[in-house]
């Protein structure tokens, strides 16, 4: 009985102890631990490639859900999430069908000094995994333009 109410308050106090930020909406969830500042955090979509005629969708911005912000029609997409100043993630996506009734669900979190998120979609397989945010070292992309230039002259 002394084993029970041990392993009973222990995940009492676990479960409390971790609080979470949440930011709920028609197509987007987002959770964040406390010590994830979600007032620099910003995900967004943008449609197309490159270059003009590209579309941004912003879906989180400035600790707020932008409501009615989300795409409304199939065709590729780059999922694009930034953290503070240096953290970020990016990938494409294609959206089969129309992503009107797409359910999204990140979850931030940070474990021995790295920033993760696990990423839950009801209409991209793809989507559903555990990612961690890259260091944006603005040295090494300067060098990598700087490249590029010299190639093309």
């Amino acid at each position: 009985m002394k084993y029970i109410t041990l392993i009973v308050f222990l995940s009492f106090f676990y479960m409390t102890g971790q609080k979470l930020t949440e930011f709920k909406s028609k197509n987007i969830n987002i959770k964040a631990e406390k010590n994830i500042k979600t007032d620099k955090l910003t995900i967004k979509f943008v449609e197309g490639l490159s270059g003009w005629k590209t579309t941004w969708y912003i879906l989180f911005n400035e600790n707020k859900i932008e409501e009615n912000n989300f795409p409304k029609t199939k065709g590729i997409y780059s999922l694009v999430i930034n953290y503070s100043d240096n953290l970020y993630y990016s990938e494409f996506i294609i959206y089969r069908h129309n992503p009107i009734n797409e359910n999204l669900e990140f979850y931030f979190y940070e474990e021995n000094k790295r920033v993760f998120c696990r990423i839950k979609s009801e209409n991209v397989f793809e989507l559903n995994k555990e990612i961690v945010m890259n260091d944006f070292n603005q040295s090494e992309m300067k060098k990598m333009i700087d490249s590029i230039q010299l190639e093309n002259e």
